[in-house]
């Protein structure tokens, strides 16, 4: 009985999931082409941590760096994201939106916000508050069963 209760809600936060980044997906469309979920990952990832470097941003992401740089030139090419080279370290760069990555990364994060109100507007704050804590309970857990 515990074991189906277990398969139904990890199937129930897989859909939630899925779901979820579908909608986030179309929101980030780019002249009619929709970035891949890791363009979506990484446009947030350097939107919240402006100037950020790509050691850090794949050590943030969990990806090696052979990865990250590769989506990273696929959204230069995309016109979304730019690199400089730091000021202090000339053989660093530093990872910026572009305007219109800026425009796309505001937009889903806009999509986010309605999307997190649409599926929380039922609970109250104490359950808010409770599925938080479980969350992170679970995401615990999930880390040290690796």
């Amino acid at each position: 009985m515990i074991a189906r209760m277990d398969d139904d809600i990890i199937e129930l936060l897989s859909e939630l999931s899925r779901q979820f980044r579908t909608e986030l997906r179309h929101a980030s469309e780019v002249g009619g082409r929709q970035p891949t979920p890791f363009q979506n990952e990484i446009l947030a990832y350097i939107g919240r941590n402006p100037g950020l470097g790509v050691l850090a941003l794949a050590d943030l992401s969990g990806r090696d760096k052979a990865q990250v740089t590769r989506i990273l030139a696929e959204l230069e090419a995309l016109d979304l994201v730019t690199r400089e080279r730091s000021t202090l370290d000339r053989r660093s760069t530093k990872l910026k939106l572009t305007g219109a990555g800026e425009e796309i990364f505001q937009q889903v994060l806009r999509k986010r916000r309605v999307l997190a109100s649409s599926v929380l507007e039922q609970l109250t704050s104490e359950e808010r508050a409770m599925l938080r804590n479980m969350l992170r309970k679970m995401r615990s857990g999930l880390s040290s069963a690796g």
